[in-house]
Order: C-alpha cells, then structure tokens, then sequence
C-alpha cells in the first residue's frame, strides 16, 4: 500500500504545512494534529470548522502532509463532489491511519452518504486511527438528516477558526513572503489589501506571481514594481 492515497485527484499544496499554519496566535489545533497522529488511541476525532478562507483547508492538507512524514497511510476526499461517487468509496478506509473528510456540509441533503459517514466514524473509532472532518459551520448547523452523525460529530474534539483581520492578512503575506525568500515591506502588503481581493488564496496567488516576476527581472518587491506587474496581467 502506498503511504498515501487520494480517491479525487487531490494535489496537495507544498507550503500547507502545520509549521507554516498561519494564525496571529499559536492555534491548538496545530498541537491536536500532531499528538493526534502520533498516538490517536483514547482521542476523539477531530472536526475543524469555520467560514470559507479561515485556514480549515490548510489544515487538513497540513495533516495529510504530516501524515505522510511519518510514514502513515492517509486519505482525502472533498465532499463537495460527492454526487461524483458512490458512498461505498468509504468501505474500508478504516484500516487507513487518517481519513480527511472535507466539506461535509455537502452532504446534507443525501441521507446515504450521511450514513456512510455514521459507519465509517465509528469503523475508525473502533480500529483506533484518525478521523479528521471539516464544515463551514458546528455540527448542529449543518442542516443533517441523520441525528446519529450529528452526535458523533458533536462528540469530537472540535475548534472553530476565525477569519483573519486586515491586520492579521498584513501579517500572513509578510510571513508567507519570508518563507518563499521574498522581503515584503509593510507598505507593500497594506497596498495588496488596499488594491486587491482580500481573499487569502487570491492574495497568495497574487504573491507567487510577484515573487516569479521578481526572479525573472531581478527586481525587489515595491510598490511601483507591484502596480508594473499587476497591469500586465489585466
């Protein structure tokens, strides 16, 4: 068996890692994951939810990362193409070492695949291996039809992410910048918040263009810089 396997064809991104988790305050459930893979006996699963751009995703690709590491058996699969599969696609997963479930709010209307999920968190629980699952909302939200995998999600250990202020955005572009090798002047980054999407992924995107563009012209990173480079590709 391959140390990790994917169901979807999911790439994992190669910054998402739990050191390069991004939160204005150490998040405990970067601490969770980690004890967790290493000795999930006697730990509840855990459920991770916020509003789309928190970071919910970060961590779940961080964990299948970290998983890997360590040489464990792991599996993705993004619920919201749920209707691409059957639900018997969760038959079995239980002898994996982690299981990631993403989106499970995509399933709210289908009672089958909420079963499968029923049978499949207690599959886990019973062979002792981690079971990670992550919603934009707590589990009494979701909107679920089957009461049962409401409690089981409710008895996780559960931690909800916030979105990130305007400051604290400044803050992960600066320290994203760093860890690409790039130098990232404050003026700089408040002017990415002020003239571009304040979504985190689209700002990232934003970033790897100009680091690209600053190799290729030998250029640091300013404003006049930013705004020549930002024009091309309008």
């Amino acid at each position: 068996m391959q140390p990790t396997q994917f169901t979807l064809p999911v790439t994992l991104p190669e910054d998402e890692t739990l050191d390069s988790f991004f939160s204005p305050s150490l998040h405990p459930a970067v601490d969770y994951i980690r004890q967790y893979l290493a000795q999930p006996a006697g730990k509840a699963p855990l459920y991770l939810f916020g509003a789309s751009g928190c970071g919910k995703s970060h961590l779940l690709y961080a964990a299948c990362v970290q998983a890997q590491e360590m040489g464990l058996t792991s599996q993705l699969l993004a619920l919201e193409h749920w209707q691409q599969l059957d639900a018997r696609v969760l038959d079995d997963l239980e002898h994996l070492d982690l299981v990631c479930l993403d989106n499970v709010q995509a399933i709210a209307t289908d009672l089958s695949w909420q079963t499968a999920v029923f049978d499949l968190y207690n599959r886990m629980a019973e062979q002792g291996n981690c079971l990670i699952i992550v919603a934009n909302q707590a589990p009494a939200q979701l909107g679920l039809q089957l009461a049962d995998l409401v409690s089981r999600l409710q008895a996780c250990t559960s931690f909800q992410l916030r979105l990130l202020s305007d400051a604290d955005k400044q803050l992960l572009l600066q320290h994203k910048a760093h860890l690409r090798g790039m130098e990232l002047s404050s003026d700089v980054a408040r002017y990415l918040l002020n003239r571009q999407q304040r979504d985190i992924r689209a700002l990232l995107a934003i970033l790897d263009a100009l680091d690209q563009a600053s190799i290729v012209h030998q250029r640091k990173i300013t404003i006049p810089f930013v705004k020549a480079v930002l024009a091309d590709d309008e």
